[in-house]
């Protein structure tokens, strides 16, 4: 059914949650999809991605003592090798977690991926909102599904559609690994990567597998590092405003 590539992310040892998404994909007649073996952080401490990390800089935005952890870093290596992937192909492809859950109009966005990918260069599969915090703007329409615009943030990297353009994009910004790769991507006013996302989703996560990240730990921070955080907050938020405004005065309702 499939007419792009579907990586699945995962651990090579974790058989069981590979044959969970196999399951998934055959009871929905999904076809053209391969695992990519995710970079285990803690059994590969020395992958060559990982010197895109600072530490630095993370300490300086977040606190000292909050670096990223060795799964947090495998997990955004994994995620920075389908991005390469994806630009060296010059086709879309739809990144999936094996943590997914794909619900059944999954198939209705494979019809429709290549078409999206044409309007928007990245576009959340997965459903993350939280009412009053995380506002959306509706920017248009294809078949059943809205598209929505994330104002704010987004969590998670369960799965997404990734144009080539988007990856790009989002290689070009990560020359240095600062946060997180879900908030990495969600920095939209820094990398003008626009963060759409899909209405229903056609992806859940399974909250009841335990994950394999783990983020940084939180300890008590001294309080030059919590005005240091605070400040890179509130500029954050500054970019995050004067970039909505830009969109919506540049932004024109695509035809459905």
């Amino acid at each position: 059914m499939s007419t792009i590539p579907i990586r699945v992310i995962s651990l090579a040892s974790r058989t069981d949650r590979r044959r969970q998404v196999a399951e998934q994909f055959a009871r929905l007649g999904v076809a053209g999809y391969s695992f990519l073996d995710a970079v285990n952080g803690k059994e590969q401490p020395g992958h060559p991605l990982f010197a895109h990390y600072d530490p630095a800089a993370r300490a300086r935005r977040k606190g000292r003592g909050r670096d990223l952890k060795p799964s947090q870093l495998g997990c955004f290596a994994s995620h920075y090798l389908l991005w390469q992937e994806c630009a060296a192909s010059g086709r879309p492809m739809v990144v999936v977690e094996d943590d997914a859950l794909l619900q059944d109009n999954f198939p209705d966005l494979l019809i429709r991926a290549s078409q999206l990918a044409e309007r928007w260069p990245l576009i959340w599969l997965h459903g993350y909102d939280r009412s009053g915090r995380d506002p959306v703007m509706a920017v248009g329409r294809m078949g059943p599904f809205t598209l929505v615009r994330k104002l704010k943030r987004h969590s998670c990297t369960v799965a997404y559609l990734l144009s080539p353009a988007g990856a790009e994009a989002l290689l070009a910004h990560c020359g240095s690994w600062v946060y997180p790769v879900d908030d990495t991507m969600i920095r939209f006013y820094e990398h003008g990567v626009e963060s759409i996302l899909l209405q229903p989703p056609c992806v859940a996560q399974d909250h009841d597998s335990p994950s394999d990240i783990r983020g940084a730990e939180n300890r008590p921070m001294p309080l030059p590092d919590k005005i240091r955080r605070e400040f890179y907050k509130a500029c954050d938020e500054i970019r995050r405003v004067w970039h909505n405004l830009r969109f919506r005065l540049r932004f024109r309702r695509p035809v459905s």
